[in-house]
């Protein structure tokens, strides 16, 4: 019976193929849009934590749990090192970080300090990569190399070679000072970045801030940034980080949280108005389906067929072009998502927007398309093409035969 009822679902899709691609096409192009959307969402948030935290801040902080510490971390070079043997984490490094006086010439300005070791600094942040003139902290000798953005060096009238004095408060409350020659100008595309931070060597900073420690914080970059507080918590377990505060980027990042937080439930928000509108369509494409067929199901019932054969045939023709529709939907969101735009990526610029906050300076988008989302999305569709069609199966089952035959309109 089945078979025989899956034999009659097929005849009939071929025979109204009009309809049947149509209504295939419908189902594809829902499923698109629900997967392709997800993805630009996936990808944007991706890019937004890589940007926002790749760039200074780091997945996970250490830093001096206590006063008694002098505010820095002994050994924090060899523990940083050690840090890179811990699971999911990418790399370590151990950096230095205050505030002090550019000056430059007969004017100053207040800028962000952080030292750094260039090697490890290049694998643990996006920071060195974005050099655009010169390089990162390059040189060995008397001054010393600095690298700053390039809005403060515009502003400052600044070039490749200029030497520059950094005052600062040392760890005792002395104010010191200590030449420097730019070696790099960098550009983010982040305006607090760009205008108010210089890096310089680690080294130099220790011996200019009179630290008793190496550093006064490690930051660790993850493979995943939302794997950070578990790593955070086993980092913060191990025995000679007991005295240490370990904090994972929801906790020095909280405006991030909040930002990703409100972008969830607009996404919520989003994902309901899309199932609804595809359930819709769905469900107006499969009525008006039907009651052109009322003639024709009134003439299966008049020759025996019981209404829950002639149910069980509707539905399986929906099966039929539901499945054909989901795997061409699925080929083609595979083929737009990932193997087009997950390359090239969609360019906002080119659509008069601005990207902004943390992705401030990108442009381009790149979606990530997740197979758990693509499957949820397959199933979801093809249980409303099921479901929607109950109701007006329903009534017009209920009707009855003689007057279904009689109505050729």
């Amino acid at each position: 019976m089945a078979l025989t009822l899956l034999h009659f679902a097929w005849r009939s899709c071929r025979r109204h193929l009009r309809r049947s691609l149509l209504l295939a096409a419908l189902l594809a192009g829902g499923l698109f849009v629900l997967v392709f959307l997800k993805a630009m969402q996936d990808g944007y948030v991706s890019q937004r934590l890589e940007h926002g935290l790749g760039l200074t801040l780091g997945h996970v902080t250490v830093a001096p749990g206590d006063a008694s510490s002098g505010g820095s971390l002994t050994g924090a070079v060899e523990l940083a090192a050690t840090l890179t043997n811990e699971g999911d984490v990418v790399a370590a490094a151990a950096r230095i970080r205050f505030t002090g006086l550019l000056r430059c010439g007969d004017a100053s300005v207040g800028v962000s300090v952080l030292a750094v070791d260039a090697d490890a600094e290049a694998a643990a942040t996006r920071l060195p990569h974005a050099i655009v003139r010169g390089s990162f902290l390059e040189g060995t000798g008397e001054p010393r190399p600095l690298a700053l953005g390039a809005v403060l060096a515009d502003r400052q009238d600044l070039r490749l070679g200029d030497e520059v004095v950094l005052v600062a408060e040392a760890h005792d409350g002395a104010l010191v000072a200590q030449a420097f020659i730019i070696t790099g100008i960098f550009e983010t595309g982040g305006s607090w970045t760009d205008a108010g931070l210089v890096c310089i060597p680690r080294v130099a900073a220790q011996e200019l801030m009179a630290l008793q420690g190496e550093a006064t914080e490690i930051i660790v970059r993850a493979a995943r940034p939302e794997d950070a507080p578990a790593l955070a918590a086993r980092v913060a377990a191990r025995p000679e980080l007991a005295a240490a505060s370990v904090r994972s980027w929801r906790e020095t990042a909280p405006e991030m949280v909040g930002s990703l937080e409100m972008l969830q439930v607009m996404e919520q928000v989003r994902t309901v108005v899309l199932f609804a509108l595809v359930a819709l369509g769905i469900f107006a494409a499969l009525t008006l389906s039907l009651y052109e067929r009322r003639h024709e199901f009134g003439v299966l019932m008049a020759l025996g067929m019981s209404p829950w054969a002639v149910f069980g045939l509707l539905a399986a023709e929906v099966g039929l072009v539901a499945g054909g529709g989901l795997v061409v939907g699925t080929l083609v969101t595979v083929l737009i998502t990932t193997t087009w735009l997950g390359r090239e990526g969609v360019d906002f610029s080119t659509l008069g927007a601005t990207l902004p906050g943390a992705l401030e300076g990108l442009t381009v988008v790149y979606p990530v398309l997740r197979p758990g989302n693509l499957l949820s999305a397959l199933l979801w569709v093809f249980l409303v093409a099921l479901t929607v069609l109950i109701v007006p199966a329903w009534r017009m089952l209920r009707a009855d035969p003689a007057a279904a035959l009689r109505d050729r309109s």
